[in-house]
């Protein structure tokens, strides 16, 4: 279990991270909107997933978990409809599985200080 410091400092993390991610998806989907009449599916289905980044960016200053399905969701809808290269798009996954990492584990602190509390009260 990390101390209480160390804890918050992880927390953080993803969150300096997802920053300029975020405001790189931003100015890539505000991009796309110029192009918008010109775009096919892959192209729409691509900034699409820009969005879910950017989206999940903001909202992992909130919550960890919508924001790891959000950017994940993203990342794989980029994925599919893109052809960029893998490595380039698994930039934004990396945030998002640091977002899931940071639920678990304060899931997992949450669960083990409650078993911690149910031992002490028998």
């Amino acid at each position: 279990m990390l101390p209480g410091s160390a804890d918050r400092d992880f927390r953080w993390l993803p969150r300096l991270l997802g920053i300029p991610i975020g405001l790189l998806m931003l100015m890539e989907f505000l991009e796309g909107l110029g192009y918008l009449g010109e775009l096919d599916s892959r192209g729409i289905a691509l900034r699409a997933g820009f969005f879910l980044i950017f989206s999940g960016c903001v909202v992992g200053f909130f919550k960890e978990l919508p924001a790891a399905l959000l950017i994940l969701g993203g990342t794989a809808m980029g994925v599919i409809s893109s052809d960029a290269p893998l490595g380039i798009m698994m930039i934004p996954a990396l945030v998002g599985i640091l977002y899931l990492c940071v639920f678990l584990a304060g899931k997992w602190k949450k669960e083990e200080r409650r078993r911690l509390t149910k031992d002490d009260a028998l």
